[in-house]
């Protein structure tokens, strides 16, 4: 009985042992297939429709018709209440609302008659851009919200353009101007 047990003990820890090594060869073998593919045309093909999506939600601005100070309120309200949404912070005229730490940037422009919130830059990594649909949720929230407080709301659209400028590995995109 004991002889067994310790036959199936052993054969455990050598299966284990091969799991180890076999896995670590498949997580490398996957991830040069992807960078292959995103090289090639077949990554892009595969990525183009549902970068263009989430490209499209990154570009949602909203305008809120209400005094600096109420829509900022609902701003921090409102995206504060996302998982996702790290940190909304004052800024000299404006609030900065980070999704995930850092990016995407989204920046409210608090004005004397209407604030005007949307992302004013983001990173964009393994073929889509990053938080896409934390904004569409955080749009989608403050949308409802602005108009159960009887706050006129207006949306808009931005482009975006590839930065020069690359940040930790990623490609930074910027509202074109």
């Amino acid at each position: 009985m004991f002889r067994n047990l310790g036959l199936i003990l052993v054969a455990i820890v050598l299966l284990s042992i091969v799991w180890f090594f076999v896995k670590g060869k498949v997580s490398r073998t996957h991830e040069q297939v992807r960078e292959r593919a995103l090289e090639g045309g077949f990554g892009r093909a595969m990525t183009s429709g549902p970068a263009t999506k989430h490209l499209a939600m990154m570009g949602r601005t909203l305008t809120l018709g209400a005094d600096p100070q109420r829509t900022g309120e609902l701003i921090a309200h409102v995206a504060g209440a996302d998982d996702r949404v790290t940190a909304v912070r004052p800024e000299e005229g404006a609030l900065v609302v980070e999704i995930d730490g850092s990016r995407p940037l989204v920046r409210a422009h608090l004005r004397p008659d209407r604030t005007v919130i949307g992302v004013d830059e983001m990173s964009w990594e393994m073929g889509f851009p990053q938080g896409a649909q934390v904004w569409n949720r955080v749009v989608d929230a403050l949308t409802e919200s602005a108009g159960k407080q009887g706050i006129a709301v207006s949306e808009g659209a931005r482009e975006f353009v590839r930065a020069d400028r690359p940040s930790d590995g990623a490609e930074v995109w910027v509202v074109r101007s």
